[in-house]
């Protein structure tokens, strides 16, 4: 009777602690791409979206700070994660890694037949590479873009931006600088920087060091200067951290010094005419 009873005792407490894990367990949901359209669009505060997958080491060593970052704003901004694992790893994979994390974040699984189209929806800026970390202001503009894997203070300080509702564009650092063709080597100038200034600064935007940038070529040719280039920053900060952020990058892509179109240095194809350094007060929003 004892041994029955006993039996008995282990198999109910048995069945219970297995309904309270199964209850416990994360909830991952599965959407297709006209779901992730609805996911992209903030919900009257601003919004967080994490792209990832169990495989990614970088999307693995930074879940802890989206844990934290979740905790930290909620009922403030909404914050998901989307991962592309396989469906496979729905009830698997994904779940396990979340449960080990302690995240409470809405998860989703993208299960798509059109790969291309999803990643276009998300961003134009983006190749399908993970980890992907977006923040969308409270009506939808995209105010942050991180494809790598983020850094919380970095994160956390462009969701405080968002969460500020200044005026699109106050507190922007530009530097404008203006650029003078020398002795008509106007393509080995495009040249230049193409190859350079361009590349160095799409790899600083990817990692957070500038807000944008841009080229611009004048129309008249008998003008003091015939190229501008502006960079932004998001803040004064960043503008004077730049730098010294700069400095990885120009060593990782240029260790050897600049690419040149031809035997002729830099100073021998452009000069600097004048730039400057401002603060925006306001822009226009698209």
């Amino acid at each position: 009777m004892f041994n029955l009873i006993s039996k008995g005792l282990f198999a109910g407490l048995f069945f219970t602690l297995a309904v309270t894990a199964f209850a416990q367990a994360p909830v991952v949901t599965k959407i297709d791409n006209a779901q992730l359209a609805t996911l992209l669009k903030p919900n009257g505060k601003p919004l967080v979206v994490n792209f990832w997958a169990t495989w990614c080491e970088p999307c693995r060593e930074e879940f802890p700070d989206l844990v934290k970052l979740d905790a930290l704003y909620k009922g403030k901004a909404d914050l998901i994660t989307i991962t592309l694992d396989d469906l496979a790893e729905i009830n698997g994979d994904v779940p396990k890694f979340l449960n080990e994390m302690k995240s409470t974040i809405p998860t989703y699984l993208l299960h798509t037949n059109d790969q291309d189209a999803a990643i276009t929806m998300v961003s134009k800026d983006w190749a399908g590479n993970l980890p992907l970390t977006m923040v969308y202001d409270a009506n939808g503009k995209i105010v942050y873009q991180r494809n790598g894997k983020f850094r919380y203070e970095t994160l956390k300080e462009n969701i405080d931006r968002a969460l500020d509702n200044e005026p699109s564009g106050v507190g922007i650092f530009e530097i404008v600088e203006f650029i003078k063709v020398v002795n008509g080597n106007r393509d080995e100038a495009r040249y230049f920087f193409e190859n350079n200034w361009r590349v160095f600064r799409e790899a600083a935007v990817k990692r957070g060091i500038i807000e944008s940038f841009d080229y611009i070529e004048t129309a008249n040719r008998d003008a003091a200067f015939d190229i501008i280039l502006i960079t932004r920053y998001a803040n004064e900060e960043q503008y004077k951290n730049s730098e010294k952020a700069f400095e990885p990058i120009l060593k990782e892509l240029r260790p050897k010094g600049p690419l040149m179109k031809g035997s002729l240095k830099r100073d021998a194809i452009i000069k600097t005419v004048y730039s400057y350094v401002g603060k925006s007060v306001f822009r226009s929003v698209r």
